[in-house]
């Protein structure tokens, strides 16, 4: 008989008790990069302490700091595909804890295997969540009192401050493309990260504002072309950016701008941040303190057997060898529920694919440990039958949207 859940699994002691903010399972770039995220983003050592190492992750980490620091050649220009769970934004903010702290991060072994890759020290960074600049007001910074008005001004801005930005003003005001020159002398020979998020929707936004016989999005393009260049002829620049899936609501954008700079990006790298068993580890990751890895093995080898055994008709593929490590993996929900909760409920027009499915997962997992009827109860897996459908459920994903 297997074990029940309530014995081989812990889960973290704010989500039983409900005290963690469920905005905390929303990673936001912009709050990174100025100071004001909830210290579980903001400080690179509690970061990095919750961070699951995915395959992605770390061949990301290697290439980037590999060609910065001239230990690997590494790709100048790196693309990074949409996916669920920890994906993309997570990632960009360990490229920035990372330049902006070296090697002084503890347990940044977990993520890399040799560490001699990583810079000694900071290096220059500009990480930037295009969602968030405005095409037509800029970006106001107080501790200046200056205002940046496209992607380049605020990009100097991060990079060299106020002198840096003095070099590219003109451009900035005049919402002008600058071109590699200006570029390499902000850039000071050193070495340089410049992370983009999301520039699909900046694009749809800079095409109101005009710009003589042009508009902004134009401009931007010319801008993102000159990056390219730079980052693919010299060995101190890479350039890190990301567009959402063509089918989403900017995807006219999206595809644009993939279309355009196909031909600048020869040297380009995709990479996906998380494969679909490791995005398990990084649920279970942010939902439990613990899980029993023999229970796991044992789910999986209960399950299979049972479904090999079962004589009416089960969905192609349920007793594959395969299928036996998606439930040791998901362990100890069934990947079901997974799919459930992560593709057919994210499917729901604006609900909030990752915050919403991790908000759905860590509400599930409160209500089984926190009723008293439950933990008396023997659970072997989670399915989605478990979930609490009604007034819980209801609540949970008016949240999500």
């Amino acid at each position: 008989m297997l074990p029940s859940i309530f014995t081989t699994c812990s889960p973290r002691d704010e989500i039983r008790s409900g005290e963690l903010s469920l905005d905390l399972f929303a990673a936001k770039l912009k709050l990174v990069v100025d100071g004001t995220a909830p210290l579980v983003y903001r400080d690179a050592n509690t970061f990095f302490a919750n961070t699951f190492p995915t395959e992605g992750l770390k061949t990301l980490i290697a290439e980037v700091f590999g060609r910065l620091s001239g230990a690997t050649v590494g790709s100048p220009i790196i693309r990074l595909e949409t996916s669920f769970g920890g994906g993309k934004t997570h990632d960009e903010i360990a490229l920035w804890h990372i330049a902006k702290n070296g090697r002084t991060i503890e347990g940044l072994h977990r993520v890399v295997d040799d560490l001699q890759v990583i810079p000694s020290h900071a290096v220059s960074v500009a990480a930037i969540a295009c969602q968030d600049l405005d095409a037509v007001n800029g970006v106001y910074h107080p501790e200046s009192g200056i205002t940046t008005y496209t992607l380049w001004g605020e990009i100097a801005y991060q990079v060299g401050g106020v002198a840096g930005y003095q070099l590219l003003k003109g451009s900035d005001e005049q919402r002008v493309s600058p071109g590699t020159v200006v570029l390499e002398r902000l850039m000071q020979g050193q070495p340089t990260l410049i992370v983009l998020d999301e520039i699909a929707q900046y694009l749809r936004r800079a095409k109101a504002v005009t710009v003589a016989n042009s508009d902004l999005s134009a401009q931007v393009v010319a801008f993102l072309f000159a990056l390219m260049d730079l980052a693919a002829s010299c060995n101190t620049l890479v350039f890190v950016y990301s567009l959402a899936a063509s089918s989403d609501s900017f995807g006219d954008e999206t595809t644009e701008i993939r279309e355009t700079l196909q031909t600048s990006a020869r040297q380009e790298r995709v990479l996906s941040p998380s494969s679909d068993f490791e995005i398990y580890n990084i649920v279970k990751q942010r939902l439990f303190s613990s899980v029993d890895a023999e229970a796991a093995d044992a789910a999986a080898r209960e399950y299979i057997s049972t479904y090999k055994a079962c004589r009416i008709a089960l969905p192609d593929g349920c007793k594959d060898a395969i299928y036996a490590e998606a439930i040791r993996s998901s362990y100890p929900f069934h990947p079901e529920l997974f799919n459930l909760l992560t593709k057919k409920i994210a499917s729901i027009p604006n609900f909030q694919r990752t915050r919403g499915a991790l908000r759905l997962f860590a509400m599930l997992v409160r209500y089984l440990w926190q009723d008293a009827a439950n933990l008396s109860n023997w659970i072997p897996l989670i399915h989605s039958h478990h979930l609490p459908i009604g007034e819980h459920l209801s609540f949970a994903m008016s949240k999500c949207t």
